[in-house]
């Protein structure tokens, strides 16, 4: 099982010192087997890059989504954390 904790480490690497260079390096080839996430059909209203997937994890009450581009090298984009009241999950 993926560690949950994934997500506020990858956090906290975009945060520090050179973060613009890191996420640069950072794709969805090594997001997707590394950290479990859902798939969102669509990204938030709160992301304003065009042309992008989103993909969502959970800790604890903050959602944290994940954007990244929508082309062949699927780069990162941004992280963006959604706290409680911020967010409504539906289940079909």
């Amino acid at each position: 099982m993926r560690s949950l904790l994934a997500p506020a480490l990858l956090a906290a690497t975009f945060a520090g010192a050179g973060a613009g260079a890191q996420a640069q390096d950072f794709g969805y080839e090594a997001f997707e087997p590394s950290v479990n996430h859902i798939d969102l059909e669509t990204c938030p209203a709160r992301v304003t890059a065009k042309e992008v997937f989103c993909r969502a994890t959970l800790l604890n009450d903050t959602v944290y989504v994940y954007v990244f581009e929508d082309t062949d090298e699927m780069k990162y984009v941004e992280m963006l954390a959604f706290e409680a009241g911020e967010y409504e999950i539906t289940f079909k």
